[in-house]
């Protein structure tokens, strides 16, 4: 089966957890999170 996400579901989650990290966009959410060498280049 699938599982259909709208983009304004996942702006909506991301949102919540942007803010909960104190953060405000995903570029920072890269720096907070753990490193874990699995890392693809920007």
């Amino acid at each position: 089966e699938r599982l259909f996400l709208s983009p304004r579901t996942v702006e909506w989650h991301l949102r919540k957890v942007f803010g909960k990290l104190g953060i405000e966009s995903r570029r920072q959410l890269r720096d907070v999170l753990p490193h874990t060498g699995d890392e693809v280049p920007a």
